[in-house]
């Protein structure tokens, strides 16, 4: 039960490189793949866009002028689909203003019923109560009074 796997020889040896490599050479590694990744972040990465989106300009250029028919085919694809939208989005306009104006006529209605019914009228409604029988001009009932606080000599700094 307690029998070892037995690896081939150069597997073993393979390995053992490896890791000689890594222990002698681990910083130097890590410090060059550092560099390089900036290297390619800083300068390269903005080098290689331009180059492919050049590349991608000259093969749809290429394309289009060889083939001009294909060129007014998607001119004519494409302002269609403008029409298309500018169509739809006339449409959800109207349908917006005229939500908008059903509104305002309901809100004018609402208005006009709500004077027309009794009309808008001073002193206490029924609806909307503060407290029975409340009125600010009786005096002090059950509820504090404020009394300001008294002035004294020294209330300008002339103190002290």
């Amino acid at each position: 039960m307690d029998e070892e796997i037995e690896y081939p020889s150069h597997f073993s040896d393979t390995i053992s490189t490896v890791v000689d490599i890594i222990a002698n050479y681990g910083w130097y590694i890590l410090i060059s793949v550092v560099a390089t990744l900036y290297l390619y972040e800083k300068y390269l990465k903005s080098r290689f866009r331009t180059y492919k989106s050049q590349k991608e300009e000259a093969e749809y250029s290429a394309k289009y002028h060889k083939n001009p028919d294909l060129l007014s085919a998607r001119l004519l694809a494409q302002e269609k689909r403008t029409r298309e939208l500018q169509e739809k989005y006339q449409r959800d306009a109207e349908e917006h203003k005229k939500k908008l104006e059903e509104r305002e006529e309901k809100r004018k209605n609402e208005l006009l019923e709500k004077y027309n019914d009794g009309g808008h009228t001073l002193g206490p409604s029924s609806s909307k109560s503060f407290k029975p029988e409340y009125n600010p001009l009786m005096g002090s009932g059950s509820s504090t009074n404020y009394k300001p606080q008294k002035r004294s000599a020294c209330s300008k700094g002339g103190c002290g």
